[in-house]
């Protein structure tokens, strides 16, 4: 995700830096399959015919999609929670595709090449982007949350958005995958013998239990209020689930860890509830990852419980790096990301999509529509 104060999040198709042009989404193109909000509640999918569109210029690269997933800001954007840009909007920032087309200065990649899209874009310059923070770019857009985005047959973005996949890879696991919970738990860092809470059983948490797990947590807890989410998170690796309606989850990681408190704490469930809950279930100097979008201000924030208790509070919207790590770890069979798609659909289907996310009662957690 784009930082919301970033005066890229305004553009609807490219940016301009220092004579760097980033071009981006579907709009060389309009004839092609795309699935489009129009407004709070609507989807509306386009068929014009051609699909192919106008050439590749410099370092830009025309994909063929052929996965890309719904996100559960998706939803949020659909339903009208929150609001980067105003409709219409192509939506859909996981996008796995192949190389159909590269322009004259593409150096890394070829047509054929199987490849997974960052969605994040930056200007490919400056000093943000320089550090791997294309988030904090000035110039920086992202795919289907301010731009045009992967529910559509093709995209033209520039080559340095793109990571060739390993062939092993399957393209509907390659589109969910990303790096923001991985760099979100980077910052703090998990040490070995760590306990870690993870409040949400989403895509996020489950993705951040297997994840603190790798990098050492020894004890991973994980609180929420779906019970097949939960159940999915024990089989994923959870020591203990709590369903928060059932049971206290402060007490239980009290009990769990003779009192002393967890040692990291990851908020993935936009709650005001689960955000005081973090705050509880720290020990003294435990750190606190914030990673849910909430779109309104907490009613209350025990400031002196992060004074008193000394802990240190972490934000999400962290650096696009660590591709290579998440390759990895997903070809070792350590991060099963497999197992958090619960639905394959096409993409002229996306209405009956987000009819199920939509609906906490199907327990639906990660769709994908697969356009092989």
């Amino acid at each position: 995700m784009v930082w919301p104060g970033s005066p890229g999040t305004v553009a609807r198709f490219h940016g301009l830096c220092a004579g760097s042009r980033i071009a981006v989404g579907t709009e060389r193109g309009p004839n092609l399959k795309r699935v489009v909000w129009t407004g709070t509640g609507r989807l509306e999918v386009s068929n014009d015919g051609d699909t192919r569109g106008a050439g590749c210029e410099g370092n830009e690269v025309r994909i063929r999609v052929t996965a890309a997933g719904f996100c559960a800001t998706d939803v949020h954007i659909i339903r009208g929670q929150v609001r980067f840009v105003d409709p219409p909007l192509v939506l859909g920032h996981e996008i796995a595709g192949v190389v159909e087309e590269c322009g004259e200065a593409v150096s890394r990649l070829s047509p054929g090449d199987r490849v997974k899209c960052d969605s994040v874009i930056g200007c490919g310059i400056c000093g943000w982007c320089a550090q791997g923070a294309t988030q904090f770019c000035k110039q920086a857009v992202e795919l289907g949350i301010t731009c045009d985005g992967g529910w559509a047959e093709w995209l033209v973005v520039p080559e340095r958005a793109l990571y060739r996949l390993p062939d092993a890879l399957p393209d509907e696991v390659a589109a969910i995958l990303d790096v923001e919970v991985y760099g979100a738990l980077s910052k703090p860092g998990v040490c070995p013998g760590d306990t870690v809470v993870i409040f949400g059983p989403g895509p996020a948490g489950l993705i951040a239990l297997q994840l603190a797990r790798i990098m050492g947590a020894t004890t991973v807890i994980l609180c929420g209020t779906r019970k097949v989410r939960l159940q999915l998170g024990q089989r994923l690796g959870a020591d203990y689930i709590v369903n928060v309606t059932e049971r206290d989850p402060i007490a239980l990681v009290r009990q769990v860890t003779g009192g002393k408190g967890a040692d990291l704490a990851f908020e993935a469930a936009g709650s005001e509830a689960a955000c005081l809950e973090v705050l509880q279930v720290l020990r003294p100097q435990g750190k606190a990852v914030f990673y849910g979008v909430h779109g309104r201000p907490l009613s209350r924030f025990p400031i002196d419980q992060v004074v008193l208790k000394d802990l240190n509070l972490y934000g999400a919207l962290s650096n696009r790096t660590g591709w290579n790590e998440i390759f990895s770890w997903v070809l070792q069979g350590k991060l099963d990301l497999q197992s958090l798609i619960t639905r394959t659909l096409p993409l002229d289907q996306a209405s009956l999509a987000y009819e199920l996310l939509n609906d906490p009662r199907e327990e639906e957690v990660k769709i994908v529509f697969s356009m092989g």
